[in-house]
């Protein structure tokens, strides 16, 4: 039990550095534009090189931890991390920001698959709640990288924020490199793609789960600003909304890790979908930004008992030697929707009005979990008794 808590507490923290020193950037995307000079254009291909280079190694190189390579995995993505920050700190044109922000992205594609499969089989009971205690650490380290970023900048420039991430993942690889971690069961299969995964339905049925309660987040990260801004609220309040979302999940995401082991992970990851989807779809119809913001942790509430049981689900169904390409195969279905959502709201917000735009993807949210519901009656063995 000592040896499970140790190393789980070294995944936790590993994966709470990844996740701030990947998200700093986001504070200082302006400053870097502001310091060298390059156009609007840019931004967006620094922020979409981290996508997508996150998207390509869950898909194609997270499976290789299913192939007894999952320590190897976490030091090579530790050691990315490390090199992404260096490169933005010393860097001084467009060209080494995509590449950094490229390395940054498969550091986090490299790292995260394997250590939630890692985590969820430190022992066969309370994997939800485990899963949910590291997606609390994930999003904790995605907001505070931001918040440190911001006030370090100031101070002491707009290089030394990244020095000092690059540090904190030296210290992690240092960490991961010399802790003990199990080994995950040893498939055989020399597939290396994750998408026939899908044609099992105890894995299609998780990550749709999954998917609905997700497919929200890729619209808030497009419209979140623009919308609560034009609704009149000050770039100060924008920033506190963020906060506000993410500490409901931060604190609450081991509860709902346990309550979906305890009720029953389809029956608890399908409840939160039927509040994920009213909230989303109420969102547009005020012009009050406190009532969004409140609407908003509301929903993370439900989302940090959704997505820990989604995540567990997808554990215990992905075949025996796949653990990491499946949960690979989720991340990469997730990040690919919220580009898709993120893409045609930005188009549908010029289009259409705030309540019709948040209504349709609330009703989208509801379809796809609903489909989820329907196929898991199908596979007695995920349908809670």
């Amino acid at each position: 039990m000592k040896s499970i808590r140790q190393t789980e507490r070294v995944l936790l923290g590993a994966v709470f550095a990844m996740e701030a020193g990947g998200s700093v950037i986001f504070a200082l995307m302006g400053n870097l534009q502001d310091e060298f000079g390059f156009n609007d254009g840019g931004l967006g291909l620094i922020a979409a090189a981290g996508f997508m280079a996150s998207f390509v190694m869950q898909i194609l190189i997270a499976p290789y931890a299913d192939r007894g390579h999952a320590k190897r995995l976490l030091i090579i993505g530790t050691t990315l991390a490390v090199v992404g920050n260096a490169l933005f700190a010393g860097g001084s044109s467009l060209i080494i920001f995509v590449l950094a922000r490229l390395i940054s992205g498969a550091a986090s594609g490299l790292f995260l698959p394997p250590a939630r499969a890692l985590m969820a089989s430190l022992d066969d009971e309370g994997v939800s709640e485990r899963l949910g205690a590291m997606g609390g650490a994930a999003l904790a380290g995605f907001v505070t990288g931001p918040v440190i970023g911001g006030f370090l900048v100031g101070p002491l420039g707009l290089r030394w924020p990244f020095i000092i991430f690059s540090i904190a993942a030296l210290i992690s690889l240092f960490i991961v490199s010399t802790q003990h971690l199990p080994t995950l069961p040893y498939s055989t299969d020399r597939q290396r793609l994750a998408f026939g995964l899908l044609k099992q339905r105890s894995v299609l049925v998780p990550i749709l789960m999954l998917s609905s309660i997700a497919l929200p987040v890729g619209m808030y990260d497009a419209l979140w600003d623009r919308f609560l801004t034009d609704i009149g609220a000050s770039d100060i309040v924008v920033g506190l909304s963020l906060a506000a979302y993410a500490l409901p999940f931060v604190v609450l995401s081991r509860f709902g890790g346990r309550l979906a082991d305890r009720r029953g992970k389809v029956r608890v990851s399908f409840i939160s979908m039927l509040f994920v989807a009213p909230l989303t779809a109420l969102y547009g119809w005020f012009t009050v930004p406190l009532i969004p913001i409140l609407l908003g942790m509301v929903e993370s509430c439900a989302q940090a008992a959704g997505a820990p049981a989604g995540q567990g689900l997808l554990a215990e169904g992905a075949p025996e030697g796949r653990a990491s390409a499946a949960q690979g195969l989720a991340g990469a279905c997730n990040q690919l929707l919220a580009a898709v959502v993120a893409i045609l709201a930005t188009w549908g917000y010029g289009h259409v009005s705030p309540p019709t735009l948040f209504t349709i993807a609330g009703a989208c949210v509801l379809l796809m979990g609903s489909v989820a519901q329907v196929l898991a009656r199908k596979l007695p063995e995920l349908h809670p008794a």
